[in-house]
């Protein structure tokens, strides 16, 4: 079946398949924490079940039912039938899926929310006539609505792209403003892959890059020269300051400018963003002196 005779749930997620930027889904943060103590919980009456029976054998004029609680021969020799041998396995049961059910949401945890633009343009297509139309209905069909309109908040999805990154760096921030703007460059400007139905000149209404790849290596290099501006900015401010009290106000500014940014914008580790740091006061101490030297 063509991708454009397609409705509802199978159309969307073709949609998704064909953007990975687009394959936006609900974390059910709550729904996986509600099943966590459930699960919990019946872990915990196993464990009561199992001591309230070791508390019987314990007292039990059999001596292989007292010594089942200090020797496991006794505990295998009892066959798969027996209730500790039942209880056990029970328990081995629940507590794998619950280790695996934990593991799973530390892993679910720490996927990062989509962007803003994406989730925007996600809703446009669901709700545009040549796209979702609005098509899906019952339980579910308000999921990736405005929070105004019943929807969730944006913390409440996670983004299966693969090359997202949950650290706020320079680049992602700048791919982040860049994102939006290619979305709406005028076909042609940059190949694109096409989805849905055409219209009478044979082009789609929607489109996309595909692999963003190659815009956060253009997003590099963007934050790259901006970062190398941003460090001449404090030399040529300190070539035409005189006064050494004013110098050191402004060595004083930029350096934790620079410091701040270090932290903030990039993924450094705190000894590297020391080092860093020095270095750029190093570096404006000694334009300072050779330049006053000069002018001696």
């Amino acid at each position: 079946m063509a991708a454009e005779q397609k409705r509802g749930y199978q159309q969307l997620a073709d949609l998704m398949s064909w953007d990975s930027n687009l394959a936006i889904l609900p974390r059910f943060s709550s729904a996986n924490m509600l099943c966590l103590l459930h699960r919990q919980a019946e872990i915990s009456e196993l464990e009561e079940r199992l001591e309230d029976l070791g508390y019987v054998n314990n007292k039990s004029a059999d001596e292989n039912r007292r010594r089942l609680c200090n020797d496991w021969s006794v505990l295998k020799e009892l066959g798969n039938e027996s209730p500790e041998k039942k209880l056990l396995y029970e328990l081995r049961t629940k507590l794998a899926e619950y280790n695996q059910a934990i593991s799973d949401q530390i892993s679910l945890a720490a996927q990062p929310s989509p962007n803003r633009s994406d989730m925007s343009y996600l809703q446009h297509w669901l709700q545009h006539p040549q796209g979702g139309a609005n098509a899906l209905r019952g339980p579910g069909s308000m999921t990736w609505s405005p929070v105004e309109d019943g929807g969730s908040r944006l913390d409440d999805f996670i983004d299966l792209s693969p090359i997202r990154n949950v650290e706020r760096t320079v680049t992602q921030w700048v791919l982040d403003l860049l994102w939006p703007m290619i979305r709406h460059l005028p076909k042609g400007v940059m190949p694109a892959r096409e989805f849905g139905p055409k219209d009478e000149s044979g082009k789609s209404i929607f489109s996309s890059m595909g692999n963003n790849r190659v815009f956060r290596s253009i997003a590099d290099q963007i934050s790259s020269f901006v970062a190398t501006t941003l460090m001449l900015i404090p030399v040529i401010t300190l070539h035409f300051v005189n006064s050494a009290d004013s110098r050191l106000i402004i060595i004083i500014v930029f350096s934790l400018a620079f410091q701040g940014l270090m932290v903030l914008a990039t993924e450094a580790k705190r000894s590297e963003v020391f080092a860093a740091t020095a270095a750029f006061v190093a570096i404006q101490v000694v334009y300072v002196g050779s330049a006053s030297g000069s002018s001696q």
